[in-house]
């Protein structure tokens, strides 16, 4: 019988919690929104998936995932977005999912460094934002794909330019020197904070290749053929890469501290 009560009671604080996080996923949408520039679809700085990721690093994956599903998903449906929905539905969840998978592996006693794929990380954010900052200096912030200009005119949806704005490349450049740093001091960071780092990159990237894949299949389907979807749907990666290293480092600086507070309460799930 006690046990029994044990298991409802724990359930119970699974559901308050992830009733606490889509709560606060969905109101993190509504007050803090700004539209940035993308060639595919609108997109906005919002703090949304930094929620996602810290609700997955604070207590699985699986109430991440859920957490974002429900607030990100309720907020489309009921604020004009209802088409994007199911898009962010399996996304949000993925984000929290991947994030909590990776994250726990810091947990195993035996777990080793996984220092190459932070350095590997680290890299390819600052060889994007050096990228992106070159292009910006030599083309200009608007720099447009003369392949793609025909299908552009022809197909519904389909741009041929790619917008560089300074927070593209600076934010990128931010989380890989971050990252770098890390790398640098690794010694002297716990296996388990190193697992939540990677655990939150790893959910992003999760989130980009989601969003690329989307862009695509929403081109092809609207009648653009197959190389200028996917060049138009990499194009705008740059715009959804801000969100994401706003969610990384702000869920990393806030999963210090209360992880500890966590840690301490005894929940478990």
């Amino acid at each position: 019988m006690e046990k029994k009560q044990s298991k409802s009671k724990l359930s119970l604080q699974a559901l308050v919690i992830i009733g606490l996080f889509s709560a606060i996923c969905y109101i993190a949408l509504m007050l803090f929104k700004i539209p940035i520039p993308s060639p595919v679809g609108k997109p906005f700085i919002h703090f949304g998936n930094m929620f996602v990721i810290l609700a997955a690093l604070l207590f699985s994956g699986t109430i991440g995932g859920l957490s974002g599903s429900i607030g990100m998903g309720l907020f489309d449906i009921l604020n004009g977005w209802a088409t994007s929905a199911p898009k962010t539905i399996i996304l949000k969840f993925g984000i929290g999912f991947v994030t909590g998978v990776v994250a726990g592996k810091g947990n195993d006693k035996e777990a080793k460094s996984p220092f190459k794929w932070i350095a590997l990380a680290a890299g390819a954010f600052i060889v994007l934002g050096v990228g992106l900052f070159i292009a910006s200096t030599v083309y200009g912030y608007e720099i447009t794909i003369p392949y793609l200009q025909q299908a552009a005119a022809n197909t519904e949806g389909l741009k041929d330019t790619l917008v560089v704005i300074p927070v593209l490349y600076i934010f990128s450049l931010v989380l890989g020197i971050s990252l770098a740093v890390t790398c640098f001091f690794i010694k002297k960071v716990s296996i388990k904070l190193q697992y939540a780092i990677l655990g939150a990159v790893c959910g992003i990237a999760f989130n980009l290749v989601g969003e690329f894949l989307f862009a695509v299949g929403s081109l092809l389907i609207v009648g653009s053929a197959f190389v200028p979807a996917v060049i138009s749907a990499l194009i705008s990666l740059p715009s959804t890469i801000i969100n994401g290293t706003i969610s990384i480092v702000i869920a990393l600086l806030l999963y210090i501290p209360l992880s500890k507070v966590v840690a301490k309460s005894n929940f478990k799930f």
